[in-house]
């Protein structure tokens, strides 16, 4: 399988191998996932996003790259738990394409972007892609447990109940999966998402003036993300970024708590505070949410604990 660099895909078998924080990995090819901020190629936009995919396209070109043909290649448009990464466009357009090239099932994995999250219904909306194998959870369940896996006809080898179990099919997470997919739909919470998520996105990057340990803020939709780092903290190569604080964002999380907002860490040394408030979310709770966020980051300014000189992770 071809994975990504920060993927994250569950915590069964299967999915753990195509994970970037599997503790060992038998069949999966990592392959770097673009990036603006911590670019591996140090380049970042356009250029760093073209500089991964021509290296993807390189090891399945190359008959000597070592890589065997895959069986599929499993992507997240807008990475979560790997730190609110959202997927260019024409780079997710040049994946499409190669898997096609290569005559292997393109598997978006839609577990947190689907069902209106980042400002379209399904997030390879963006980029007009049409995946062979779409998988579904979370959101889709209207809050009961729902995963869906949606797939291309051509590969529907399995006949009637091959796919058995004790839990699938349930009626009533069937039902309530169908009530919430015709509720986003007819109250156009995508396009909501769309623009409350610009919104909030401007008035977090307004935040990082504030704060100079606000590296990076990044999102799409309502899937937000603010990593901290620690700008006194110079890299052994005095080259990129600043190291991330895994520290401070354990403090802010700590602070928001207090303050009534939940929010999850991720990311690199999970130094990225993770927004994802509901789409139902009104203009008021909007504001609650960003200006607790916000006292959160002064209490945390103001706490000689977290100032203190410490060693930061890589």
């Amino acid at each position: 399988m071809l994975g990504f660099t920060g993927a994250y895909h569950g915590m069964t078998a299967g999915a753990l191998d195509v994970s970037s924080a599997a503790p060992s990995v038998r069949d999966t090819l990592r392959l770097p996932y673009p990036q603006d901020y911590r670019c591996p190629f140090g380049v970042g936009g356009e250029e760093g996003a073209a500089l991964g995919a021509r290296l993807a396209e390189s090891y399945l070109d190359d008959p000597k790259s070592g890589v065997p043909e895959p069986a599929g290649m499993i992507v997240e448009p807008v990475q979560g738990e790997g730190g609110v990464h959202p997927a260019p466009d024409a780079w997710l357009r040049r994946m499409r394409a190669l898997t096609r090239a290569h005559k292997m099932p393109f598997i978006a994995d839609e577990v947190q972007t689907g069902v209106g999250r980042t400002g379209a219904f399904w997030a390879v909306d963006h980029a007009g892609v049409v995946p062979d194998v779409m998988v579904l959870s979370k959101a889709i369940g209207g809050s009961l447990p729902l995963a869906v896996v949606v797939y291309h006809e051509d590969l529907d080898v399995w006949e009637p109940g091959a796919h058995a179990g004790t839990f699938r099919g349930n009626q009533l997470a069937m039902a309530a999966g169908a009530a919430t997919l015709a509720y986003v739909r007819e109250n156009g919470l995508a396009e909501r998402a769309r623009v409350l998520g610009a919104r909030m996105l401007s008035a977090l990057r307004s935040l990082a003036a504030r704060h100079p340990w606000i590296g990076d803020v990044r999102g799409r939709g309502l899937m937000l993300g603010v990593e901290l780092v620690d700008p006194e903290a110079a890299r052994p190569d005095a080259a990129g970024p600043p190291r991330a604080d895994a520290t401070r964002a354990v403090a802010v999380r700590r602070e928001c708590l207090r303050r009534g907002l939940i929010v999850e860490l991720g990311g690199r040394h999970s130094a990225v505070v993770r927004l994802l408030p509901p789409l139902t979310i009104t203009d008021d709770q909007a504001t609650a949410v960003l200006d607790r966020f916000a006292d959160a980051l002064d209490a945390v300014d103001r706490d000689p604990l977290v100032r203190a000189p410490r060693t930061p992770p890589v």
